[in-house]
């Protein structure tokens, strides 16, 4: 397995990041290290200090070479979101508002990964869940609970 102590690793760490999409397992497996491994501990190879510099620097070299930096782009979004609004396009706005949210990384994927939406409410929860409706909407839910 590659040593993310070794500078060689933390380049094609990087390189692999920046040129596959930004998929962080796919970065580790591409490296050379295991798909367990690659599962569990990407998110720390990945928050490396030296990791991070490497992907500033080859970001810095693409926006340089494309000429279109991430601020442009987010400009552009505002701009998009802006007009979809002016046209009462109110879908192409919520395209773009996503669109911005995703370039900054607060996609829902990512946020709730590691919350278990599975898990039944226990006996506590639904009492305090029906307290707070009924102090919301008093007698009516009341009856209804």
């Amino acid at each position: 397995m590659p040593s993310i102590k070794d500078e060689s690793t933390v380049e094609a760490v990087a390189r692999a990041f920046t040129s596959n999409g930004r998929n962080k397992e796919r970065a580790l497996k591409t490296v050379g290290y295991s798909d367990n491994y690659a599962e569990h501990r990407a998110e720390c190879v990945l928050s490396n200090v030296g990791v991070k510099a490497a992907i500033a620097r080859i970001d810095a070299k693409t926006a340089k070479r494309a000429e279109f930096t991430v601020e442009q782009y987010q400009n552009q979004l505002d701009e998009d979101r802006d007009m979809a609004r002016a046209l009462r396009q109110p879908s192409a706005a919520v395209s773009a508002t996503v669109a911005k949210g995703r370039s900054c990384g607060y996609d829902r994927d990512n946020a709730m990964a590691s919350i278990d939406n599975t898990a039944p409410l226990s006996d506590t929860d639904r009492q305090k869940l029906l307290d707070m409706g009924k102090a919301l909407d008093g007698p009516k839910l009341a009856k209804e609970a």
